[in-house]
């Protein structure tokens, strides 16, 4: 019997749960929520991190792809939240097998829980752009989703873990809802 990132029962439930946990401090403190702060907040800053990701994406329905990629996180600057714990996260994606390439950009604001000791966990939506070139025909899907990480810090150097999934639109018989899992290694600048 064949082994998918789809067979376990357990990744969906788990991405929601570590969403819940994450968001539950965010709704406590839903009044003092900073709109733009990269325009409005002289204190804002970026606190940017970039990461080398390597990921395996399991489309479903459809054979799973190994990918490399790019990811780079910061302060978002949209919205944040008094204790300053959202970050957005950036990534693209590149994968091939059997002559399909894929294609994957998604954005993804988390808010985000230190731990202590450089180690954090964070959660939240997703959007994403599903890019599928097939021998016999190339779509691009929209995506929306959700994705949860940790990481660790320490000092600059950055390295942690990402589960996402998302629901796309099928276009044309296309489909993918592709459950993604990815390390990555990088930096912060």
């Amino acid at each position: 019997m064949k082994t998918t990132l789809h067979s376990s029962r357990l990744a969906l439930p788990a991405l929601l749960a570590a969403l819940v946990i994450t968001a539950a401090p965010a709704a406590r403190a839903a009044d003092g929520w900073q709109w733009l702060p990269a325009l409005n907040d002289p204190a804002w800053k970026p606190d940017a991190t970039l990461a080398l990701t390597g990921s395996r994406i399991d489309p479903d329905p459809g054979r799973g792809v190994n990918a490399w990629g790019l990811e780079l996180a910061m302060q978002c600057g949209l919205v944040q939240t008094p204790d300053r714990r959202v970050r957005t996260h950036l990534n693209y994606s590149h994968g091939s097998r059997d002559g399909t390439t894929y294609d994957t950009m998604t954005l993804s604001p988390r808010y985000t829980v230190p731990l202590g000791d450089g180690l954090s966990v964070g959660a939240g939506p997703s959007l994403g752009l599903f890019r599928v070139d097939a021998p016999t025909a190339a779509r691009t899907l929209p995506g929306l989703g959700v994705a949860a990480g940790v990481n660790w810090r320490i000092g600059s150097l950055l390295t942690g873990i990402d589960l996402s999934w998302h629901s796309t639109r099928a276009r044309a018989g296309l489909d993918q809802d592709p459950l993604t899992v990815a390390a990555k290694v990088g930096f912060s600048f």
